[in-house]
């Protein structure tokens, strides 16, 4: 069973997690006063992964059947790195108005979401190391059925 949080059982401290979709920001999931990442759902959601704050790095770290594994990481200046992610590197950034900006490896750097609280560079890491890629993924199996 997956253990759900109720948005009303965490603190003041959660930090949403939005996805640019067709010009629109949608929420995708949050992390709350816990330092869990949670995927949202409804008006509730449920733990994919947590932060872990370590020398001025924000490490991600990403639930898995058998544990969890870390994804990647944020520096002081809000630059996102991946540990596997397009074999590694950075991945991209934080903007000065909480835009998450993923880098764009043939294309140009584009847009992808944004990030409202406190807890706003773990929140850009979480988008860009676990939201975007599961999305991804789960649009590339979809294909693959039809």
């Amino acid at each position: 069973m997956v253990n759900e949080v109720n948005e009303h059982d965490l603190s003041t401290s959660r930090t949403d997690i939005y996805k640019l979709v067709d010009e629109d920001a949608r929420l995708v999931g949050f992390i709350g006063g816990d330092g869990v990442i949670y995927r949202a759902r409804w008006d509730s959601g449920y733990p994919v992964g947590r932060v872990e704050e370590q020398d001025n790095l924000i490490r991600i770290f990403r639930s898995t059947r058998h544990g969890e594994k870390e994804v990647g990481w944020v520096d002081e200046f809000g630059v996102i790195y991946s540990h596997g992610l397009f074999e590694g590197g950075r991945l991209g950034w934080m903007d000065t108005d909480d835009y998450v900006v993923q880098a764009g490896m043939i294309l140009g750097d584009e847009e992808v979401g944004r990030v409202d609280g406190p807890h706003r560079r773990a929140a850009a890491g979480a988008l860009l190391l676990i939201f975007i890629p599961e999305d991804a993924e789960k649009s590339r199996e979809m294909q693959r059925r039809e």
